[in-house]
């Protein structure tokens, strides 16, 4: 089986810690990780700032990549962090994921749809953790309705880094951790 992890910092790498950024190395990012429990191909596609995608132009571009690293397998959708810390509302990020999961379903139908709520960003203020609980329930009604799997990663309790938002490499093993044993399950 082929995963692609198609996400944002976290599922890039993204280090927090490390001075003017960083990222984590190969070896210790969740997705490679991840690869390893399973014993499969794991693709990272993630993307520092990624939100789900607004704009056509952005849409076509990461169809476009997911498609060169072909079809068939699995799609992994790690995002709506960013879109959340930039306020958004949950109910129109969900509208912009069906868009995307309707354009994916498309443009890669062999591939199988794992929906993924982001872990919340509990630490930054009032408001931004019912977001990240109001997207879990935009999602997981989004995924019913499309008939795509879901799973909400906020009850793993994923440790960052000191800037709150990003894995930690405990972080990191942790949600591979995580993840494995929720694909084992599904499978």
């Amino acid at each position: 089986m082929k995963i692609l992890c198609y996400g944002d910092s976290n599922t890039y790498g993204y280090d927090g810690d490390a001075p003017f950024g960083g990222r984590f190395s190969a070896e210790e990012r969740w997705p490679a990780l991840l690869g390893r429990m399973l014993g499969c191909e794991v693709v990272n596609c993630g993307l520092n700032g990624r939100r789900v995608p607004r704009f056509r132009r952005t849409l076509e571009a990461d169809l476009a990549l997911l498609r060169r690293c072909g079809d068939g397998g699995l799609i992994l959708i790690l995002l709506g962090t960013n879109d959340i810390l930039a306020e958004a509302d949950p109910g129109d990020v969900a509208v912009h994921m069906r868009t995307l999961l309707t354009a994916l379903r498309g443009a890669m139908p062999a591939s199988a749809l794992l929906l993924c709520a982001p872990p919340p960003v509990t630490d930054l203020g009032e408001g931004f953790e019912e977001g990240f609980q109001a997207l879990a329930a935009e999602y997981e009604a989004l995924a019913e309705e499309l008939g795509v799997g879901f799973v909400d990663t906020a009850p793993w309790q994923i440790p960052t880094g000191s800037d709150g938002i990003h894995f930690s490499a405990r972080g990191h093993r942790l949600f591979a951790l995580k993840m494995g044993q929720t694909l084992q399950r599904l499978a």
